[in-house]
C-alpha cells in the first residue's frame, strides 16, 4: 500500500465509527419514545356530583300573615251649611217708578226718552206726599262699546236700577240683569252715572226717585262713542 492510503485509513475508520454511533443513538431514542407512551384511561360515563344548596331558614314570622294595620280613619268634619243671611234692607227712596221703565232710544251720541214735554208723572207716596213728580232726562249719553264686544261682534243689553236725586244727578247704579254677562256692565254703569235729569216735585216732600232702565249696546256703534271717555 502506498503511504498516502495508509494516512487515509485511520480517518475513514474513525468516520465509520462515528456514523455507526450516531445511527445507534438515534435508533435508541426512537425506541425509548415508543416505550414511554402513556395510556390514558377513557371513561364512558362521567357523573358530575352537584351539591344541593342549603335550604334557607324560613322565618317563623314570615309564615304568619302580616296583619294589615288599619289606619285610623279621621272623621271628616261636618261643615254646617252657612246660615242664609237675611239681606239688609237697603234704604230705598220714598218715591219709585210706578208706571214701568222709561224706554230710552239712541239718537246720535246721546239718548232721548219719548216722554214728551211734561216728562213722567209719578204719584207721590207717604202721608206728606201730595201731588206728582216730573222726571225729564236732558243729558244722557250712550255707553262706550268694549273692545272685546267689537272684536267678537257681540251686542247685548244691561238692565240697571238707579236713583235720581232732587238735583237731577244719578247715584247708586246697580245691575239687575245683563245679556251676555260680564261684557257691558262696567261701561253701562259708567254711562248711567253721567246721566242728568230735570226733576220737579208738585208736593211738599222731595226725595230720590228710583228708576229702572234697560240699555241696549250694539257693537256696530264702535268706535262712534270714542268722545265719551269713561
Amino acid at each position: 500500500m502506498s503511504p498516502r492510503a495508509l494516512r487515509l485509513l485511520p480517518s475513514l475508520s474513525g468516520a465509520v465509527v462515528i456514523t455507526v454511533a450516531i445511527f445507534l443513538f438515534m435508533h435508541g431514542l426512537i425506541r425509548l419514545s415508543q416505550v414511554e407512551q402513556v395510556e390514558l384511561a377513557v371513561f364512558q360515563n362521567v357523573e358530575i356530583l352537584r351539591t344541593e344548596p342549603p335550604e334557607p331558614e324560613q322565618d317563623a314570622q314570615q309564615d304568619q300573615p302580616e296583619e294589615l294595620t288599619q289606619e285610623p280613619q279621621l272623621e271628616m268634619p261636618q261643615l254646617a251649611p252657612p246660615s242664609p243671611q237675611t239681606p239688609q234692607a237697603m234704604e230705598m227712596p220714598t218715591l219709585d217708578m210706578a208706571l214701568g221703565d222709561i224706554a230710552i232710544q239712541a239718537v246720535g251720541d246721546s239718548f232721548s226718552a219719548p216722554l214728551g214735554a211734561g216728562g213722567v208723572s209719578i204719584p207721590g207716596g207717604g202721608q206728606d206726599a201730595q201731588g206728582f213728580v216730573e222726571v225729564v232726562p236732558y243729558n244722557t249719553r250712550k255707553p262706550n262699546v268694549p273692545d272685546v264686544a267689537w272684536q267678537n261682534k257681540i251686542s247685548g243689553w244691561v238692565l240697571v236700577a238707579f236713583s235720581v236725586t232732587p238735583s237731577g244727578t244719578t247715584r247708586s247704579v246697580r245691575v239687575l240683569d245683563a245679556h251676555p254677562r260680564g261684557v257691558f256692565e262696567e261701561k253701562v254703569i259708567a254711562a248711567v252715572e253721567d246721566w242728568q235729569y230735570s226733576i220737579s216735585f208738585s208736593g211738599r216732600s222731595t226725595a230720590d226717585v228710583v228708576l229702572t232702565q234697560r240699555v241696549d249696546v250694539r257693537w256696530q256703534d264702535y268706535p262712534a262713542n270714542l268722545p265719551n271717555v269713561d
